[in-house]
């Protein structure tokens, strides 16, 4: 059972989520075309950063829950989603839209050989949304133990 210190770490982590999801999505609005995105640095290197914050939130929060609820450490961040998926934490559709989120963060991080600028403008684009998902359905499970604690002390 996730304790409430581990509770709280991951409000709080969300709400940094949110101000970062909150910028990117100011940024997606400054954007004229793919072609502008690419050729401003601004642009650009504000949307990696933003990215890779958000992406580091929720390898932070998969430790988190992992630790929480007492599960056997898994080798890597993909099996961490799989054991989130398995135990009914997250959906298959998040675990799936999730896989290759260490892997990018990484290449975000690390730089290995050239950043894909277009790849990073594609997430921009499309899948920040499956960040929100996986928020929406870790604070589920959060108020849904929280619902089970009460009623087993109750």
């Amino acid at each position: 059972m996730v304790n409430r210190v581990t509770e709280d770490k991951i409000i709080s982590k969300f709400q940094r989520l949110d101000e970062y999801l909150a910028n990117l999505a100011q940024l997606r609005k400054e954007i004229k075309s793919e072609k502008n995105f690419l050729e401003d640095f601004h642009l650009y290197g504000l949307t990696e950063r933003y990215l890779q914050l958000s992406c580091q939130i929720v390898l932070d929060v998969l430790d988190l829950l992992v630790i929480g609820e007492g599960f056997k450490k898994p080798a890597d961040r993909s099996e961490s989603i799989s054991l989130l998926f398995n135990r009914n934490i997250i959906s298959e559709k998040t675990a799936s839209k999730l896989q290759g989120i260490s892997g990018f963060r990484n290449i975000l991080v690390h730089e290995y050989g050239e950043i894909d600028r277009k790849k990073v403008y594609e997430v921009l684009q499309s899948q920040t949304k499956d960040l929100k998902e996986f928020k929406k359905e870790i604070l589920k499970f959060i108020k849904d133990n929280q619902l089970l604690n009460i009623k087993e002390r109750g």
